[in-house]
Order: structure tokens, then sequence, then C-alpha cells
């Protein structure tokens, strides 16, 4: 064989290596790629899920239904949160209620059920996904507030089937005609101030006790009779 011969043999072989080595990573990349969607998609149902299981526990217990409510993820984490909720009049003592609810993360996605809406997103991207619970019809206001008692669950994985079981009962208390405030206390406060804004609410936004969590105040319009409902509410994760 030639010296050109030989030359053109070795550089067959090193085409083909180049080809081959192109090929692995062309392939490891495409695997990674599609790898990486299929984990957001399942994250996304996952959310879904939990966002349709919050509203419908939610619901359940303005209804006064004491039922499970599914919440079918693939995988995930759930716990507990402290807030608080507020309701200030112009001429007595502020009234200062426990709000505790829950968040559930999946990935980069986070759904909350806290003050007695379900909260979808982080930051200026969350948003509410139920009405505000503040209302207000002629010369009355309504909140309706559920608190979770002691017995609810602290929270942990989710995944294969999950249900969360609800048992709540409900107290009524009924306030003089005042000028009124609601403040929530949330990690979310765009999304609420966005959901008051279109309910024809004013909002401000504080820091009652400087723990670095915000609260969105809400100004009832006029002088009104306020009706607070409070559910104490038991929450019991079944895990499928």
């Amino acid at each position: 064989m030639s010296v050109t011969d030989t030359s053109r043999g070795q550089s067959n072989v090193v085409g083909v290596a180049l080809l081959l080595g192109i090929g692995v990573v062309a392939i490891g990349l495409l695997t990674a790629s599609v790898g990486g969607l299929v984990d957001a998609q399942l994250s996304t149902a996952d959310a879904d899920a939990a966002t349709n299981g919050f509203t419908s526990l939610r619901d359940g217990v303005f209804d006064g239904t004491n039922e499970s409510h599914p919440i079918h993820v693939t995988d995930g984490e759930f716990a507990r949160v402290n807030r608080t909720v507020r309701l200030i009049s112009e001429d007595g003592e502020p009234r200062t209620y426990d709000a505790d609810g829950y968040v559930a993360t999946f990935g980069g996605h986070r759904v909350a059920f806290v003050g007695g809406a379900v909260v979808r997103g982080t930051r200026a991207n969350a948003r509410l996904v139920t009405p505000v619970p503040l209302s207000f019809a002629g010369d009355a206001a309504f909140l309706p507030l559920p608190t979770l008692t002691g017995a609810s669950a602290d929270g942990g994985g989710l995944g294969g089937g999950a249900e969360l079981r609800a048992t709540a009962t409900r107290n009524v208390t009924t306030l003089p005609t005042d000028s009124y405030t609601v403040a929530v206390e949330t990690a979310t406060p765009d999304a609420w101030e966005r959901s008051f804004e279109r309910q024809g609410f004013g909002t401000t936004r504080t820091d009652f006790d400087d723990d670095g969590i915000p609260s969105v105040v809400a100004t009832v319009p006029d002088e009104r009779t306020f009706a607070v409902a409070r559910y104490n509410l038991t929450v019991v994760v079944d895990r499928g």
C-alpha cells in the first residue's frame, strides 16, 4: 500500500470515530431533553391535580360537606404554613385569626390553600384560581375563613393517589356597622391584590409582625355590618 493509501485509511477511521462520537453526544442530549420535557409535563400535571384538589376542598368546606378530595399526583411535597388574617374596624380593636393553610410543591410549581382561597404560582406570576373570600351585598360584608385545627395534618410527601379527608364546623359572628378592612397574610401578595382590586376593593400592603411575610389589606367600601364565618377545619391525608 502506498503512503497515500495509508493516510487515507487512517483518515477514514478517524472520520468514523468522530461521527460515532458526535452521534453518541447527540443521542445523550436528545435523551436529556426528552427526559426534562417529561419531568416538566409531569410537574405541570401534578400541579393541575393539586389545584383541583384544593379547590374541591375549599368548595366542600364552604358548602358544609364533610368528604374526601383526591389529589392524584406522581410526586410532590405538602406542608402546613402559618398565616394570619386580621379584621380591623375603625372604632374597635383589631381581631386576629389564625388562618393556617397548606402549600404543595411540584418541581418549580406551587399551589396553596390559605386564607380561604387557592393560589397557584410564585411571586408576581401567582394567581388566585378561586374568588377572594371577602364579599359584600347591600349593607353587609361577609368573610368565610377556614382555620385548621391542631388535629390537621402537618404535611409530608404526596404521590400515588392521596386524598384530603376534611371535616369542618362553622361558627358565625356578626359585628356592628362600621368601616372595616381585612388583612390577609400571604407569600403571594401580588395575586391577592389583583383579585381584591378586580372585585372593587382598594388595597394596601404591610407587614404587621415584621416576619417578612406581608399582608394585603383590603378596604371594604362604606360602613357595613360584618359577618365572619369561621370554619374549624380538620384535614387528614389518606395516602394511596
